[in-house]
């Protein structure tokens, strides 16, 4: 096999506001969107209303094993930040991309935009390939198809979700194309006034993310911790992630960081039910940080994240 792009780079957060996050090829997406209700026509089958087709969130990556698709969906259960890099093809740099990493792991245990600068550094970076290394010694759990050589990074909704100072509105009744010259240009442009969810730029937007593409085809594998134990997954992510200095040493929340942990969670879309699962579980907000690396590790395993690799 062609050993992947080691030229990886650190791209953005692509933020999520409670429903998941949809990777696919632009053009295909943006037609759902042109179709109207998007969410309950085509992201989320509520219910198992449409026959045959799994119910919650569409392309779950446990349901498209083996198959070629046009998009599919991260869930973690509520907000989140998902770190993308990317690398650019030999010849096409800054114009096409080869390979992406997205780190399901970094939206579920780091909540917030901010990562510590060692995040963005070489040594980190060359963890990375290490891990997509490993992950291509498997076969690659599905294929997507990107006829349109672009993909679009965009939370469950009706539409492509932005916030900006200045009014500005996508024509969805214009050709797929036209549509996303319009997304690109906005992503684009510095002086609209991006009012992101707890981060105060306003240059560039995190509610969404786009590019051009080297190929019309990605296999998509899973990465996984180089060493399947809880104690080597907590650390990595402690380090270059939540930027904990002693995981294993017990918290001390004060009444502050209490509220706005209560406040926090009474804005999710299942609020109610994570609360009830928090008071079965006996949750201790002052438990060492190990606890929670091992909650995550208990309910997605030891995964990282997904690698797109183009074919």
């Amino acid at each position: 096999m062609k050993p992947h792009n080691k030229n990886l780079q650190w791209h953005t957060n692509v933020h999520i506001y409670g429903l998941s996050l949809a990777i696919g090829d632009a053009h295909f997406l943006i037609d759902k969107i042109k179709a109207g209700d998007a969410y309950t026509e085509y992201f989320y089958n509520i219910d198992g209303e449409r026959e045959g087709e799994p119910e919650g969130f569409v392309n779950e990556v446990d349901n498209i094993i083996g198959k070629t698709v046009s998009c599919f969906t991260l869930n973690n259960g509520g907000l989140g930040w998902y770190p993308v890099f990317d690398s650019y093809a030999k010849g096409k740099e800054y114009l096409e991309i080869d390979g992406y990493y997205i780190d399901h792991g970094g939206a579920t245990t780091t909540p917030y935009f901010q990562r510590p600068k060692c995040f963005f550094e070489k040594e980190h970076i060359a963890i990375i390939n290490s891990l997509i290394e490993k992950s291509l010694e498997k076969k690659p759990l599905f294929t997507l198809s990107f006829p349109s050589k672009k993909i679009l990074f965009m939370e469950t909704k009706d539409k492509v979700q932005f916030y900006s100072e200045k009014e500005v509105e996508v024509d969805y009744s214009k050709p797929t194309s036209k549509v996303y010259d319009q997304l690109h240009k906005i992503y684009e442009d510095e002086t609209i006034g991006f009012i992101n969810a707890a981060h105060p730029t306003t240059e560039y937007c995190y509610d969404f993310h786009l590019d051009q593409l080297s190929s019309d085809k990605f296999e998509v594998y899973k990465v996984e911790s180089l060493v399947k134990d809880v104690d080597w997954y907590a650390a990595y992510y402690a380090k270059y992630h939540t930027d904990s200095k002693d995981i294993y040493k017990r918290k001390k929340t004060s009444e502050e960081q209490r509220k706005w942990m209560e406040e926090w969670r009474s804005r999710q879309p299942l609020a109610k039910e994570m609360k009830e699962i928090l008071e079965l579980s006996n949750y201790d907000p002052d438990a060492p940080e190990i606890e929670s690396f091992k909650m995550n590790v208990d309910q997605y395993g030891f995964l990282h994240g997904y690698y797109l690799k183009a074919v």
